[in-house]
């Protein structure tokens, strides 16, 4: 994946599963959200000369964030724009209205609610949105921001200069938005990279104590030098045995030449099929899960794509009592630019358990790709397409065309 493509992703759709986890935090927001006005409202006597009119922009704020919880539930798939862009209205007027509800009063601007809650937005979108979809809700929260403290400061004396006051309004906003863009890229970019691991080998388990020990070892590095080493040596075993024989004999012969260049040629193969393998064939190495992929069409999926379908093959490889045999995807060029995906899935669950157990990878994908089609019985089978942009990356080792034929001499 290109940065590109990390930028264009949400926390969310690079890895829908892990992310149902933020349910609540839109409601955590407006709990935040709605306490802090109050506390700011009641106790502090930030209610101004217009009580009433305060209390009716923090319930309109604080239902801009029951918008983005009941939009963000987990059968409605990603958040649209046009909803987030509705929720940053609403929080928006919000503190437009306490503004109109502060004019003409005095108040401490360093203790006003409202921008708050434009902040604790930005935070309730983060999971869901982009980058770029961030900035711009930023950008338009900084904007209204900045005109409602420069209207107040216009009518009233608010005890700050004009720059202050403005500063002390847009800060947590600027704040907010910036650190909510900054998690949402090293996220979705460091999740990328984390997500393309290969899957366990040799009997791994996922308990706590493996989890710790593989932790601890890849702190100091020594787990992921062991196995360098492991895997070289196991690659020139045979060079270097074939080497030590010719030393001790002293002498070269013609069948040392012909096996030094079967050698040669095993081991530039090896390399070079280990270096064009996608991270599909990458992620399943060693596991009982062949793949079809002759045009090496898995570099086309996108990052939500890759994550949906190695949740699925994760918690079959994964956890014991999935029951899972073997297992065969197949990737295929369909038409309109589209890859064409079958998954068959051989288990020794019964049909009922092994349709529990699955759902919820199902739902995932269907969320990522289109025209998925599940198929039950002896074998599990599911089809689906996605759509790709991308062209496929070019091989390593390219493949020259045969020159030319010599032009016949006159004679």
């Amino acid at each position: 994946m290109s940065g590109r493509g990390a930028r264009a992703s949400s926390p969310w759709s690079a890895d829908p599963l892990s992310w149902l986890a933020t349910d609540w935090l839109a409601l955590a927001c407006a709990a935040y959200a709605g306490v802090q006005s109050l506390v700011m409202l009641l106790l502090l006597g930030q209610a101004g000369d217009r009580p009433f009119v305060q209390a009716a922009a923090a319930v309109l704020g604080v239902s801009a964030f029951l918008l983005v919880h009941v939009a963000t539930r987990p059968h409605r798939g990603p958040l649209r724009e046009p909803v987030a862009w509705a929720a940053i209205g609403l929080v928006l007027v919000a503190l437009a209205l306490s503004a109109a509800g502060y004019g003409g009063s005095v108040f401490r601007i360093e203790l006003w609610w409202a921008p708050v809650s434009v902040s604790l937005m930005l935070i309730a979108l983060t999971p869901f949105s982009t980058g770029l979809q961030l900035a711009r809700y930023g950008v338009v929260s900084f904007a209204a921001a900045a005109l409602a403290a420069i209207s107040l400061a216009a009518q009233v004396e608010l005890g700050w200069p004009l720059p202050v006051a403005v500063f002390l309004v847009v800060l947590q906003i600027v704040l907010a938005a910036v650190g909510c863009i900054v998690f949402v890229s090293v996220v979705t970019r460091l999740f990328e990279t984390w997500n393309e691991r290969p899957l366990g080998v040799d009997g791994e388990s996922g308990d706590a104590s493996d989890r710790e020990r593989m932790a601890e070892a890849s702190a100091t590095g020594t787990a992921l030098i062991d196995r360098i080493d492991a895997d070289m040596s196991a690659r020139l075993a045979a060079p270097l045995r074939f080497v030590r024989e010719v030393l001790e004999r002293g002498a070269v012969t013609e069948q040392d030449r012909e096996r030094a260049r079967a050698l040669a040629a095993a081991l530039r193969a090896e390399l070079i099929a280990e270096a064009e393998e996608t991270w599909l064939e990458r992620l399943v190495r060693g596991r009982p899960i062949e793949v079809d992929d002759a045009d090496r069409l898995a570099e086309r999926l996108s990052l939500p794509q890759r994550t949906a379908l190695r949740a699925m093959l994760d918690a079959l490889l994964a956890r014991p009592d999935s029951g899972f045999i073997a297992g065969r995807v197949e990737l295929k060029a369909a038409d309109q630019g589209t890859v064409a995906v079958a998954l068959r899935i051989l288990s020794t669950l019964p049909e009922g358990r092994r349709v529990t157990f699955l759902a919820p990878y199902y739902v995932t994908l269907q969320a990522a790709v289109d025209d998925i089609r599940w198929r039950n019985g002896t074998t599990l089978e599911v089809d689906f397409e996605v759509p790709v942009s991308e062209a496929v990356p070019r091989a390593v080792v390219q493949r020259s065309p045969a020159p030319p034929p010599a032009r016949p001499q006159a004679m």
